[in-house]
């Protein structure tokens, strides 16, 4: 596989998109869950994670000519471990205090920490966790990827076409959805179809695949078209809308999340390729920058809060609720960026010394 170039700066509008999937599962768990599809924003960061993660590779790759391991790992714990270890610690504390529901068993805990809590809550549903915390299962999801796709990566990018990378990785996204089915006709359990590694792991995929085929940073960009790009754009937002409008229960444990994936991926493609374009320009604001670079920490806490909120405040209205919630998430995320996420961003450049463009994808990466 050929060498990537080398892309300096900050890849435009992809806080943007983190900042559009967290503010869905906000306003799901806020009690519009009827009207506002959580679900999708996690899906989102799915498949944003997978173009991350591969995009970074394929930098280091073009690089150095391999992939670290060590500098991967290293470079995941700094990111994910050190808000996750804050935020479990409150939540620890705010069941002790009788503020939040629920509390941490022993193998809970370890659940949340060693990233297995997705088939913990899926046993256990979501007892053995405080109330909110559970929301950690697609940490684990991510996590599992982050184990065995690296080997795989390093193969791919050494020794193989994109055209059989690509086969792969969509082979791999076809056995999921057949196991998915398998599992919806044959009795599997909700919690399994909808929050297992082994159910979840192809939007992940889908990502991976946009940034080896048509990655909008590091592959040469393609002559402008509004036309085409305008129709991309709709047909990916109508099919969003139909994979939220169809109600058929096998459809919804099944298709809808390939569906969904399928639709995200050009999306992204998008909205990197004409960030500067008035239909995407937003997504680079102040307010929409802001937002997806604090929303690692909104997601780790904000239906802990929202949880403990309607438990203490009971007669309070659903919309009093969100916007005290919203506050009390955002009074939370700010002091972790300044006083932990940064501290880490600035030793994950000190331990690694890495080239201007290899650590900004590194930041990058949720």
């Amino acid at each position: 596989m050929p060498a990537a170039p080398r892309n300096s700066g900050a890849i435009p509008s992809l806080d943007g998109i983190r900042a559009i999937a967290v503010s869905l599962v906000f306003a799901a768990h806020s009690g519009l869950e009827n009207v506002i599809p959580g679900g999708l924003g996690v899906t989102i960061f799915f498949v944003l994670s997978g173009y991350l993660i591969t995009t970074l590779m394929r930098i280091e790759h073009g690089a150095s000519g391999t992939v670290s391991f060590k500098a991967f790992y290293l470079r995941r714990v700094l990111r994910l471990m050190p808000p996750l270890v804050v935020v479990v610690a409150i939540a620890a504390v705010l069941a002790r205090l009788g503020i939040a529901n629920g509390e941490f068993t022993p193998a809970g805990l370890a659940s949340v920490l060693l990233y297995f809590g997705n088939y913990f809550v899926i046993a256990n549903d979501f007892h053995g966790v405080p109330e909110g915390i559970g929301v950690t299962w697609s940490l684990a999801v991510e996590e599992h990827y982050y184990l065995f796709y690296p080997p795989l990566a390093l193969l791919l990018l050494r020794f193989a076409r994109v055209r059989v990378s690509v086969a792969l990785l969509v082979t791999m996204c076809v056995a999921v959805l057949a196991w998915r089915c398998w599992l919806a006709s044959h009795g599997g359990s909700e919690a399994w179809i909808t929050m297992a590694t082994d159910t979840r792991i192809d939007a992940i995929l889908a990502g991976c695949i946009l940034a080896l085929v048509a990655n909008p940073w590091l592959d040469p960009p393609r002559s402008r078209n509004p036309v085409r790009d305008q129709a991309i754009l709709g047909g990916c937002i109508a099919v969003l809308l139909a994979t939220l409008a169809i109600r058929n229960e096998f459809f919804r444990e099944t298709f809808r999340y390939t569906l969904q994936s399928l639709a995200i991926a050009p999306l992204i493609w998008l909205a990197v390729a004409n960030h500067d374009r008035p239909t995407f320009r937003w997504l680079d604001s102040a307010p929409m920058a802001y937002v997806g670079k604090v929303s690692y920490t909104i997601y780790l806490c904000h239906h802990l809060i929202l949880c403990a909120l309607q438990k203490q405040l009971p007669d309070l209205p659903w919309l009093a609720i969100a916007a005290l919630g919203a506050l009390l998430t955002l009074a939370v995320a700010e002091p972790m960026r300044r006083l932990v996420e940064e501290p880490c961003a600035r030793l994950r450049k000190r331990l690694h010394g890495s080239p201007a463009p290899r650590v900004v994808l590194a930041e990058q990466v949720s």
